[in-house]
């Protein structure tokens, strides 16, 4: 964070800052989030790698369903705070190879795996108790005020 701040870049929260320590968040030029958490040794990459995208979720059931069982992703780690009522799955399309490590891994495991690897990651928050409430919703950004638009998966055959 040193060096990001050395250029100028602001933070709203610094490693050793709040409840999380380990990781950061800088803000870019738009005010947005970047969560910036060491890498794992010996991945042989030095610098920045976007790594994985965060979003909030009415409904873990029918998200998890969404992503894993039409999108083709595997989850591959789940926190859960229970004390702060809510709740971290990350999921990404893994290789055979990755499956396998994925699926013999512990839990613990699997969420230093993360750390390693160069596959986009969707990190989905949810928030216990969100989804018995028929009136909430998370702003997309697509509707006033705008702002984060989308995130995009490729496909072999669209109209398939």
């Amino acid at each position: 964070s040193a060096d990001l701040e050395s250029k100028g870049v602001k933070f709203q929260k610094r490693p050793d800052e709040g409840r999380m320590k380990g990781l950061a968040f800088a803000l870019d030029p738009d005010g947005y989030w970047l969560e910036i958490i060491r890498r794992a040794e010996g991945t042989g990459h030095k610098g920045y790698t976007l790594n994985q995208t965060m979003m909030r979720v009415k409904d873990s059931k029918k998200s998890l369903e969404f992503y894993r069982d039409h999108l083709g992703m595997t989850v591959i780690a789940e926190k859960h705070f229970a004390e702060a009522k809510f709740s971290l799955f990350f999921l990404a399309h893994l290789s055979e190879d990755q499956k396998k490590i994925v699926a013999a891994n512990t839990a613990e495991e699997n969420s230093a795996y993360l750390k390693t690897m160069f596959n986009p990651v969707l990190e989905l928050t949810y928030n216990h108790g969100s989804e018995e409430d028929a009136d909430f919703h998370y702003h997309n950004g697509n509707t006033e005020p705008k702002g984060f638009g989308h995130i995009g998966f490729l496909v072999d055959d669209l109209n398939a």
